[in-house]
């Protein structure tokens, strides 16, 4: 018993660390105020509370070990644990669960007015989170024309100095360091959360995208090195990767869209599941009989599914689990397992599904805000990404054609170069070797810049990762574009 208690007290100090954010929060109420409206004991309440899948749920494994194996009484348990805790809002939190216990207060209604009191919080976090990435998104953009200066201002220093390989590798070097420090505060600023299931289990569409990417990524980059071997110009292969990325980019655009359908629609489903169920007195699986589904156009597909199996005598809670997997959206996963757990248990079907209705509904509204924040600052990027590699690309231009213009003026014979004055003009010195070096590192950066402005748009909107391929080529594009346009555009207004 004693070494019991030695390792009860162990567990619930190293539960007491871990942080929980607003959301995670939101979650753990929502799924006890769900599974309270049923009626169920003080201590099944409890014991449910630690088996969620957020990380609030470590607190009440230590409340319930307080209780357990030391015999403590819940507030007390409640109060020991929420003393302890270094995250704020469990503190807070855990602290007025006490008081209501030892007050006497009906656990579910505390629960529920919690619930909606922290997605108040959540919701006002949220919003802030949003402004912060607008701050930012303005900030990547400056760091962003930061970087490409500093390669153009090196690119036209070699013009007037002689070169130094080392002072410009170093630059260039601190340039990479720079974009990838702006796509991290990208990450940082942006509201934490994950979207979408694994695409290898989600809806048709994500794994369809999945395969398809499997196929064609390997292919892309095959093309790259046949093309390189046959020493197409750089713009034309650009392009042609950005084309064998689009389908990728476009089937993955395409799928987020409905997942965010489905989550918008879900919110009325379970109103209307719910409502139905309690009304007519029937079970869940007569009620998805019942209800017009022509008001959930998206989810419809998933939930004929669903009834299906259903009535072919499927155990439910597989049926409900996989429901919300084969949508793709991780809220409709976690929330479908909160509503058939809740019901399961002897929960009324119409309350259940108003409390889950309502983070469902306060969350994909949320994530809509995001997604009007985040498509601003994709068209944003496009275009600085656009206007970067263009001038890079002419800049460089401009250096070989004077390179090429002086050469042709310099004397070639003997006698000629021995009475030449002496010269200093860096690209009077300029060899071949010296030109590849600037185009070399004028090409890396691009190709850079390319990689970190897809990776911020996916990091700002959120979401199916596999997205990204499509904002990779757009930038492919854009850059390939303009190396096929900007040189012979340079060497028209020169011979001009």
């Amino acid at each position: 018993m004693k070494n019991s208690s030695k390792s009860s007290r162990k567990r619930a100090n190293k539960n007491s660390f871990k942080p929980v954010s607003p959301f995670e929060l939101f979650y753990q109420l929502t799924y006890m105020s769900a599974m309270a409206a049923s009626g169920i004991s003080r201590s099944k309440t409890f014991e449910i509370a630690a088996q969620s899948k957020s990380s609030a749920s470590a607190y009440f494994v230590a409340v319930n070990t307080l209780v357990d194996e030391l015999r403590y009484d819940y507030p007390e348990a409640c109060r020991m644990v929420g003393i302890k805790a270094k995250s704020e809002n469990m503190k807070s939190f855990l602290l007025r669960l006490s008081d209501a216990l030892r007050s006497g207060e009906p656990l579910a209604d505390f629960l529920a007015r919690e619930a909606e009191i922290q997605g108040e919080d959540y919701q006002n976090k949220y919003e802030r989170d949003l402004e912060s990435l607008k701050q930012w998104s303005n900030a990547f953009s400056s760091i962003i024309i930061s970087v490409a200066l500093i390669i153009i201002i090196q690119v036209i220093s070699s013009m007037i100095y002689s070169m130094d390989v080392t002072v410009m590798a170093g630059l260039v070097t601190t340039g990479v360091l720079f974009s990838a420090f702006s796509a991290w505060i990208i990450w940082r600023s942006a509201p934490r959360e994950t979207m979408t299931v694994e695409a290898a289990q989600g809806s048709t569409e994500q794994r369809r995208t999945l395969r398809l990417f499997k196929l064609i990524g390997p292919s892309a980059l095959a093309a790259v090195a046949v093309l390189y071997l046959i020493q197409l110009d750089l713009g034309y292969i650009l392009i042609a990767v950005a084309a064998m990325l689009l389908p990728v980019g476009v089937a993955s655009l395409r799928s987020d869209g409905k997942t965010n359908k489905k989550d918008v629609e879900f919110s009325t489903f379970l109103r209307s599941v719910g409502g139905m169920a309690t009304a007519s007195g029937t079970t869940l699986k007569q009620a998805l009989t019942k209800i017009d589904l022509s008001s959930f156009p998206t989810l419809e597909p998933d939930i004929n599914r669903l009834s299906t199996r259903l009535q072919a005598l499927v155990e439910p809670e597989i049926c409900w689990h996989r429901f919300g997997l084969e949508t793709g959206s991780r809220l409709i996963s976690e929330v479908a397992d909160i509503f058939y757990g809740a019901v399961k248990i002897g929960g009324d079907p119409e309350r259940v599904g108003y409390l889950c209705s309502l983070f469902t509904a306060k969350t994909s509204q949320l994530r809509a805000k995001r997604r009007l924040t985040s498509g601003t600052f994709a068209g944003l990027t496009t275009v600085m990404q656009s206007v970067v590699a263009g001038l890079m690309v002419f800049v460089l231009s401009i250096v070989k054609n004077f390179a090429a213009m002086v050469t042709q003026l310099m004397p070639q014979n003997d006698a000629a170069l021995a009475g030449r004055p002496a010269m200093s003009l860096g690209m009077a010195e300029f060899s071949a070797a010296d030109l590849q070096f600037l185009t070399t590192i004028t090409v890396i950066m691009i190709l850079v810049l390319a990689v970190v402005s897809a990776s911020a748009v996916i990091l700002s909107s959120g979401g199916f990762k596999l997205k990204f391929a499509f904002f990779l080529a757009i930038m492919l594009f854009v850059s390939g574009v303009s190396f096929i346009v900007v040189p012979p555009m340079v060497a028209g207004i020169l011979t001009m």
